[in-house]
């Protein structure tokens, strides 16, 4: 049925994805990477709900969380924590990784349609896992490009890329995140916006950023890419 759907396509030539919170879910090792690094540091790590959140957001919003501008030793701390973490996380070899219910047979129906599928992360220490994952659900055939911080630190330079890459006007595309900072990316180049609202952001915060959609399962965005003139 899903790709019945699809059968008018492409009028989006593109659609591109976030990684984390809205493609695959690693938000568990996330917490426990955190525990261990935190303890690895002899830093006492917060309450579990605390994590939960902590863990969802970037290195640059958790750090200044647990590491204050004004401690003795911070950057050394950081560094120590930021190792403990990754090794924790490569132990893992991704284990607690869950791919996002209806990604899989969505990126087979949007290639089926001849849609360029595109993929975004601001990542840093575990960039080099991305690839990874892919291959470990079987869908990097279905991903034409794919952009990290290696090649660009803000999410608006990395879509602009990727869609060089794919070789599509941001007019064409769409751009499908779980956070604010995906959809002001799409919003400031002029893609088409939908913020998938089970990922990494909160409700209150997508609205605010006005997408032009808003979906709480991956398989709508067919709909919406077959319904765009």
């Amino acid at each position: 049925m899903w790709l019945i759907v699809v059968g008018g396509l492409p009028k989006v030539a593109a659609v591109v994805f976030d990684f984390d919170g809205t493609l695959v879910d690693e938000s568990k090792i996330f917490e426990e990477a955190m525990v261990v690094a935190c303890k690895a540091v002899g830093l006492e790590p917060p309450k579990r709900r605390m994590v939960k959140m902590l863990a969802r957001q970037h290195p640059d919003i958790y750090l200044k969380h647990l590491f204050p501008s004004d401690l003795t030793n911070r950057e050394d701390l950081v560094k120590q924590f930021m190792e403990a973490f990754t090794e924790a996380y490569d132990l893992d070899r991704h284990r607690h990784a869950k791919l996002t219910k209806h990604a899989k047979p969505l990126l087979k129906a949007l290639k089926a349609g001849g849609v360029k599928v595109g993929l975004i992360s601001r990542r840093t220490t575990l960039w080099y896992a991305i690839r990874e994952i892919l291959a470990l659900f079987s869908i990097s055939q279905m991903v034409d490009k794919v952009v990290t911080c290696k090649e660009a630190e803000t999410k608006r330079e990395q879509l602009r890329l990727c869609l060089k890459g794919l070789g599509v006007e941001p007019s064409a595309s769409s751009i499908v995140g779980d956070t604010i900072e995906d959809i002001y990316a799409g919003k400031e180049l002029g893609c088409i916006t939908i913020a998938y609202t089970k990922g990494f952001g909160t409700l209150y915060e997508l609205l605010t950023a006005e997408p032009d959609y808003l979906i709480a399962d991956l398989i709508d965005v067919l709909t919406i890419v077959a319904s765009i003139e």
